[in-house]
């Protein structure tokens, strides 16, 4: 899970990301009037007074003196539209939360201070130097194709119900319950969807292959379940064919730019409508390794015990990297039932790894992206370096190396910054 974090500050026009969405007060200098001194009361028209009094007090001439970036006011002080003010002395000053060591008041929540635009005196009319709006970044989520055997062999019984009905209950939940969405409804907000439902039909020429499919989507639980119940189970297991066009599809497109994976879910030995193929579970091993290798990892799922397992448990391995015949085998997932199915499935969706991927609400200069600061867990990561970060495009950032992994470990504690200079927030 990803854990919301903020940090503690905004400084000198640059914008802060955060895990959790950060509603900023904007660029504009906060209209909140400084409190007054309890002790002394006084008419309404008297507060405005009265509190730039409090300030000429503590700071003296330094109070309302000319600022600019390259003439920054007195420790106490900030620059608000081209003069040193102070919203606050201390806390009592502030309604909510704390005075800070430059006269703002500190938002409790989100532990965030806003540095307000810094304008030339000169040129009041210059635009802004950042944006309005909410500053955040969140990991971008995975991507998973589902492979969906569709064989005649599908319309065998499963229990009390057929092996494609229970899948599609598992997947898109029992009809008969309102309620339930299945696994693919329970993690529609975590991840993207698409389907691939493949068989082979015959033809006067002979075998093809015979697929139906749900391009991959945010919020695709609907859209995959209305084709599924549109069909049924009939033809033949041509799986290598199947996982080949699946994978060229999900080598080629980026959805979310998170990590890609294929759930394969199968109750047959594969076959095969290429020409020229003498060896279909052979094929099907290939093309899982052949889809590892552009970084696609496939998990394995044996509907009912009638599948060659050792097959499977190859395919398992070769999905996530290992050797087809590893000692140390990756985890093979079967069902004889319906409550195994969706066990199955439930497992693999909630391990899936984070992603090191970060979706940032505005875009990076890439010339300058080095100018920004990631933490991660109070460590510094070094821009461009095999264990720091990068820019993977300009409105994302990839933790690389030691801090992905770290990242994939649990750690949460990940602030990112950037020059308002270098990033320009998008308003949504």
């Amino acid at each position: 899970m990803i854990s919301a974090v903020a940090s503690r500050s905004i400084v000198r026009g640059c914008v802060v990301a955060s895990l959790s969405s950060v509603a900023l007060l904007g660029c504009q200098a906060a209209s909140k009037e400084p409190a007054l001194d309890p002790d002394k009361p006084s008419a309404p028209n008297e507060q405005v007074a009265e509190a730039a009094s409090l300030c000429e007090v503590a700071f003296g001439a330094a109070c309302g003196a000319a600022c600019r970036r390259d003439q920054p006011c007195a420790a106490g002080l900030h620059c608000q539209r081209g003069v040193c003010a102070a919203e606050c002395i201390a806390q009592r000053d502030c309604e909510k939360g704390d005075c800070s060591t430059d006269g703002r008041c500190v938002l409790p929540d989100a532990g965030v201070t806003l540095d307000p635009v810094e304008s030339d005196a000169s040129d009041p009319s210059a635009p802004p130097v950042c944006i309005e709006g909410q500053v955040e970044f969140k990991a971008v989520v995975p991507q998973v194709w589902l492979l969906l055997d569709r064989s005649g062999s599908m319309s065998d019984s499963f229990g009390t119900t057929t092996r494609w009905a229970a899948l599609g209950n598992v997947l898109f939940g029992d009809p008969l319950v309102a309620m339930d969405r299945g696994v693919v409804g329970d993690f529609a907000d975590r991840m993207a969807f698409g389907a691939v439902f493949y068989t082979s039909g015959n033809v006067a020429t002979g075998c093809v292959l015979d697929l139906e499919s749900v391009a991959l989507a945010a919020n695709n639980y609907r859209h995959i379940r209305a084709r599924y119940n549109k069909l049924g189970p009939n033809g033949g297991t041509p799986t290598a064919e199947s996982i080949a066009a699946t994978v060229a599809v999900a080598a080629s497109s980026d959805l979310t730019g998170g990590p890609k994976f294929l759930v394969l879910a199968t109750d047959g030995v594969p076959s095969t409508c290429a020409p020229g193929s003498t060896n279909p579970t052979v094929d099907a091993e290939n093309q899982v390794s052949l889809a590892f290798k552009k970084q696609i990892k496939t998990f394995a799922i044996s509907i009912a015990t009638s599948t060659d397992l050792p097959h499977l448990q190859r395919v398992a391995n070769l999905g996530v990297g290992l050797a087809a015949d590893a000692s140390a085998p990756a985890s093979l997932y079967s069902a004889n039932n319906q409550d195994d199915l969706s066990l199955a499935f439930s497992t693999i969706l909630t391990h899936l790894p984070r992603s090191c991927v970060f979706s940032l609400n505005g875009r990076v200069d890439p010339q300058n992206a080095g100018q920004g600061t990631v933490v991660l867990d109070g460590h510094t990561l070094v821009y461009g370096d095999v264990n720091g970060w990068t820019l993977k495009r300009p409105d994302q950032v990839e933790l690389k190396g030691e801090a992905c992994a770290r990242i994939r470990q649990g750690d949460d504690a990940l602030e990112i910054n950037f020059p308002c200079r270098v990033f320009t927030p998008v308003v949504k």
